[in-house]
């Protein structure tokens, strides 16, 4: 074999030798790779669209995209300066987002979601976090793809526990279309629907009003005095 020939075959091998390691070593031109690589591997996916890039605090970036009606986030790193793959310490990948509004947090202080309807123009969420729970409030608005994200603070180390309490979506005006979890005022709400119990396992209220059940049944509610009162 002449030289030409070798130098031809070498040239030939290179790339080939090349994208061999990048594809079993899990190495790709760009987070978006990174992220739809991820997505085949966990069998799920692709999703329609990357709906937003992060840049995470230890380097990196969160890529969030959404697949239907849910939503999926991927964390990738940068390797050898120009190449990027899936960052180390665990990955978020497929959030279900069956209710009307659906919040979930990723870390680093950062909740980001889904809104189903399109007249929800915003979301409230109550962030309870600490053994002793501390409270955090934020506001934030809904894109045209009924996503939306927001930082709600930053946890300390000690305070392992955080968690969203209570969530709201509203019209553009102001007011409150859909409730998930315990209102300021004790009010429990499963996806929308008040769900405060009487003994007899009941449902006192649903959707703000009081159902016509037997007064008997309300005496361990606390709101037998209220009807007593005739305060409702």
């Amino acid at each position: 074999m002449n030289r030409k020939k070798q130098i031809i075959i070498f040239l030939t091998l290179i790339p080939l030798l090349f994208f061999s390691f990048l594809r079993h070593g899990g190495y790709y031109f760009s987070p978006e790779g990174v992220f739809y690589a991820c997505e085949r591997g966990l069998q799920y996916g692709p999703s329609d669209k990357i709906v937003a890039e992060y840049d995470l605090s230890e380097g990196g970036t969160l890529v969030v995209g959404k697949w239907g009606g849910d939503l999926s986030a991927i964390p990738a790193e940068r390797a050898f300066g120009f190449l990027w793959r899936l960052k180390s310490g665990g990955v978020t990948g497929f959030i279900s987002c069956e209710k009307v509004v659906t919040g979930y947090m990723v870390g680093e202080g950062r909740i980001i979601g889904l809104a189903a309807e399109e007249q929800m123009k915003e979301v409230y969420c109550r962030v309870e976090y600490g053994e002793i729970p501390s409270i955090q409030e934020i506001t934030m608005p809904v894109d045209e793809d009924g996503y939306f994200t927001g930082i709600w603070g930053t946890q300390k180390e000690e305070e392992k526990y955080e968690y969203i309490a209570y969530i709201e979506g509203r019209s553009a005006g102001g007011e409150v279309l859909y409730r998930d979890g315990m209102d300021a005022y004790g009010r429990y709400f499963e996806d929308g629907v008040e769900r405060n119990l009487d003994s007899a396992g009941e449902r006192v209220y649903q959707n703000g009003k009081l159902k016509n059940i037997p007064f008997a049944n309300l005496k361990n509610t606390g709101l037998a005095t209220a009807f007593a009162k005739g305060k409702i």
